[in-house]
C-alpha cells in the first residue's frame, strides 16, 4: 500500500492527510471496483429473480462472508447498517424494546468512549429508568481495574466500551473485561478505531456484539458493520421493522424474521457493502492486515520519538502512552503556550496539513483528564516519515509563533 494507490494524493499533490481517525482515503482499487459494480451489476437485492438482482445480492453476501472471515465469525451473524452512531442506537434501543434492560439496572461504559457509545444510553436511561455509569482509566490511560470491580455487580446488564480510544490511541484489553462478566451481561465492543489498524479476532474477545464503521477502513461512507451473536439475534426485537425484516404481515399483527435481516429493514447500502468487499480484497493483496500494523507501528514509534523530544522541553503535552506496542498512531496533544486549539488547526491547514482539533466526540474523557480539548494527528498506511516530518516542522513553527 502506497500513496500512488490513492488518487486523492495525485489530485492534491500538496496534501498531507493526518486526520485518519475521522475517516480514511479510498484506494483506486476500491473506487474502480465500486464503479464497475454500479456500471455493470447494480440492482436492488432480495427477492429479485432477474440476473442483475442476483449478481448484486451475490456481491452483498460476498462482502459479509469476507468481513466475517476477517473477524473470525460467521457471516449469518453480520449486520449492515448506516454508521456507528446509528448502529449503537439500534442495538441499545433493541435491548430496551426487548425488555432485556429494565428499570434500576445499570449500563457500564468507558470514560474513554466516543459519544456514540455514551449519548444513546444516557438518552434511553431517561425513558427506561436505568443508570449509566463510567469505567475510569488510570494515569497511564489503561483501564482502572479497581474502579471496574467496584462498579460491576449483579445490577449491571450491559457493558459497552471501545477497543481503542480515538483520543489516547490506547489499545484496551477487552478480553480481560469479558473474563470478568457474568453470563447474563451483554458485552458490546466498539472497534471503530481498531480493526483497520491490527488483526481482530472477535471469537477470541468473546463479546456479544462488535461494531465498526467502514469509512474508517477505506470503504465508502454510510456503512456500519456489526457482529451479533446468534442467541441475541433471536432474542432482540429490532428498533425498526418493515420490508425484508418481516416474515409475515396480517391486518392485526406481523411476524419478524429470526435472522440478521430483521435488523436490515428496507433497502440496504449495497454500494457501501461492495466498497467494503473491495477494501478487503485490496488488503489481502498487500499481505493482509498484519503488514498494515507493522508499518503503522514503525511510523508510530517515529512520531513518538519526536513528541518525546518536544515534551522534554515542555513544549508539548501528549495525551497517551509512549509505547508503540500498546497504542495505534493516533496522537492527541496540547500546546501549553497556545490557548486556542482552533488556531492550531488553522495553522496546520495553511500548510496543507489535515489534523483535527477539539473534543473529538469524547468530552467525558477530556473532562476526566482535565483538558478543555486537544489537537489530534492520526496516521494510516499511506502516510510516511516525510508526512510526519512536515507535521513536526509546522508544529515547531506554531510553538515558536512563526506561522
Amino acid at each position: 500500500m502506497k500513496k500512488s494507490d490513492f488518487p486523492i494524493f495525485k489530485n492534491n499533490p500538496w496534501l498531507i492527510f493526518l486526520d485518519n481517525a475521522a475517516s480514511t482515503q479510498k484506494p483506486q482499487y476500491v473506487i474502480d471496483g465500486v464503479s464497475d459494480f454500479v456500471a455493470s451489476s447494480y440492482a436492488n437485492i432480495h427477492r429479485g429473480v432477474y440476473s442483475l438482482s442476483e449478481k448484486s445480492e451475490e456481491q452483498y453476501h460476498a462482502s459479509k462472508e469476507k468481513i466475517a472471515h476477517f473477524l473470525n465469525v460467521h457471516a449469518n451473524e453480520i449486520i449492515y447498517s448506516y454508521n456507528a452512531n446509528y448502529a449503537i442506537n439500534l442495538i441499545a434501543q433493541s435491548l430496551c424494546k426487548s425488555r432485556l434492560l429494565k428499570k434500576w439496572e445499570v449500563v457500564l461504559v468507558g470514560i474513554r468512549d466516543h459519544h456514540a457509545n455514551i449519548v444513546p444510553r444516557q438518552s434511553l436511561s431517561k425513558e427506561y429508568w436505568f443508570t449509566v455509569k463510567f469505567i475510569n482509566i488510570q494515569s497511564d490511560y489503561t483501564i482502572d481495574r479497581q474502579d471496574f470491580a467496584k462498579k460491576y455487580d449483579k445490577n449491571v446488564k450491559v457493558v459497552a466500551c471501545s477497543q481503542v480510544s480515538n483520543v489516547t490511541g490506547v489499545i484496551y484489553d477487552v478480553e480481560n473485561i469479558k473474563e470478568k462478566l457474568h453470563s447474563d451481561t451483554f458485552f458490546l465492543v466498539d472497534g471503530s478505531q481498531a480493526l483497520q489498524y491490527f488483526p481482530v479476532d472477535v471469537s477470541k474477545i468473546g463479546c456479544d456484539c462488535y461494531v465498526f464503521t467502514a469509512h474508517k477502513f477505506m470503504a465508502y461512507t454510510g456503512l456500519w458493520v456489526a457482529f451479533l451473536k446468534k442467541d441475541w439475534i433471536r432474542k432482540l426485537d429490532p428498533l425498526i421493522s418493515w420490508g425484508g425484516a418481516i416474515q409475515d404481515v396480517d391486518t392485526w399483527s406481523y411476524t419478524p424474521t429470526t435472522t440478521v435481516e430483521k435488523f436490515e429493514a428496507g433497502t440496504p447500502n449495497i454500494i457501501g457493502a461492495v466498497s467494503l468487499l473491495k477494501v478487503l480484497e485490496y488488503v489481502e493483496n498487500i499481505w493482509w492486515i498484519s503488514r498494515i500494523r507493522a508499518h503503522e507501528q514503525e511510523l508510530t514509534a517515529y512520531a513518538l520519538a519526536k513528541f518525546h523530544s518536544l515534551e522534554k522541553e515542555k513544549k508539548v503535552e501528549l495525551v497517551g502512552p509512549y509505547d508503540a506496542a500498546k497504542r495505534i498512531g493516533v496522537f492527541s496533544f496540547i500546546l501549553p503556550s497556545v490557548k486556542n486549539n482552533i488556531f492550531v488547526g488553522e495553522a496546520f491547514a495553511k500548510e496543507n496539513i489535515c489534523v483535527r482539533c477539539g473534543g473529538h466526540c469524547a468530552y467525558p474523557l477530556h473532562k476526566f483528564i482535565k483538558k478543555a480539548g486537544t489537537c489530534r494527528m492520526s496516521l494510516y498506511r499511506y502516510n510516511d516519515e516525510a508526512d510526519i516530518d512536515a507535521f513536526f516542522t509546522t508544529l515547531e513553527k506554531i510553538i515558536n509563533s512563526t506561522i
